[in-house]
């Protein structure tokens, strides 16, 4: 049962990030629950609304997501997702091009799950 929860996760979120690089605001709106906090490895905090006009808009232009590990806690009917991520991004016209460390939390709704919250950090480049 784990198992198939973490594979469904697996999935969605493979939808969500391929929504975020098509600017899918349906898609999106889909996928994230309307109680949303998504905090930024920059510290900005936006709902679901501000992410989606955000991201679907320009004014994010993601150009790759690309997972680079996760790790899967199932508590019930929350999924806790602790992963690393690289992000490309335009922002404002400024390229950036980061490794994030995240915190992503799934919660099932009805039959459904949605993403409720994502927390980031940026890892330091090596020196």
């Amino acid at each position: 049962m784990t198992q198939a929860i973490i594979n469904e996760i697996e999935a969605l979120d493979a939808r969500r990030a391929q929504a975020t690089l098509a600017k899918d605001a349906a898609t999106l709106g889909e996928l994230l629950g309307d109680d949303l906090v998504y905090v930024h490895s920059s510290a900005t905090t936006e709902t679901k609304s501000q992410f989606i006009e955000r991201a679907t808009t320009g004014f994010y232009d993601y150009r790759a997501l690309t997972s680079l590990e996760r790790t899967f806690r199932v508590i019930g009917d929350v999924v806790l997702v602790n992963g690393d991520v690289r992000i490309e991004v335009v922002v404002k016209g400024a390229t950036r091009d980061f490794v994030s460390r995240y915190l992503q939390v799934w919660a099932k709704r009805g039959d459904t799950w949605q993403m409720v919250s994502w927390q980031s950090t940026p890892v330091p480049a090596a020196r």
